[in-house]
């Protein structure tokens, strides 16, 4: 007969999945099929386990002897079991000494493991106070990261507004004009017969227009010169 073939516990490594998943096989539809959802029963780490387990069974369910009341101080109860299990231990060294074949070593050695299963379950009854707790953390964490991130921009946002408004304070009432060397040029427009509320447009707002275009240019010209 052959060797006995080592089946591992663990899954297969991801890049095993991902390779079916290419482009062709997606487009041939044969990439694999999830996972079926369990709905009876399951096996890990060589135990089985039922879908409408509780995260943290009773010991009752489990055949194990509760040592403490069904309402008790967390705190009170862990503290107690290490000092039993202390006590139990020193017994057991005791034993061990003077009688290292007494029956009374396996009774230790039964008490202490009931003892240490014990204050096993009552951490893991602390696991989701652990799960909020750092939730809580977290959020706590990222609202912290969100405010100084507002906090600098706005910041920055001040710094900026501070230095457009420095900029526009320094620039002089009396802006030059553009020299000979520099051209504007427009896209030519369509003539267009004047309206009668064109042809109603007093003088002095024409040369307000003209005036206005006039210190565009000349804005354009020191924008140039700055760049």
């Amino acid at each position: 007969m052959g060797e006995p073939q080592q089946v591992s516990a663990l899954p297969l490594p991801p890049v095993q999945y991902i390779k079916e998943y290419t482009d062709d096989n997606v487009r041939k539809g044969l990439v694999p099929k999830p996972p079926s959802p369990v709905k009876d029963s399951y096996m890990m780490f060589g135990n089985q386990f039922q879908c409408d387990d509780l995260i943290i069974r009773p010991l009752e369910s489990q055949g194990i002897e509760r040592l403490h009341p069904q309402q008790f101080d967390h705190k009170k109860e862990l503290r107690k079991l290490n000092m039993s299990i202390l006590v139990n231990f020193l017994d057991l060294l005791d034993i061990l000494i003077r009688s290292p074949g007494s029956v009374k070593r396996e009774e230790k050695l039964e008490d202490l493991k009931l003892l240490f299963v014990h204050m096993h379950h009552l951490i893991n009854e602390y696991r989701p106070h652990q799960a909020r707790e750092t939730l809580r953390v977290m959020m706590e964490v990222q609202k912290r990261q969100r405010l100084e991130t507002a906090e600098r921009f706005q910041k920055h946002l001040e710094r900026v507004v501070e230095m457009i408004q420095n900029c526009l304070a320094s620039l002089p009432d009396d802006l030059p004009l553009p020299d000979s060397g520099v051209t504007i040029t427009t896209e030519p427009m369509e003539m267009q017969e004047p309206s009668i509320d064109q042809q109603d447009v007093p003088p002095e707002a024409s040369a307000s227009v003209k005036e206005t275009v006039d210190k565009d240019a000349a804005m354009c010209v020191v924008i140039d010169e700055m760049t």
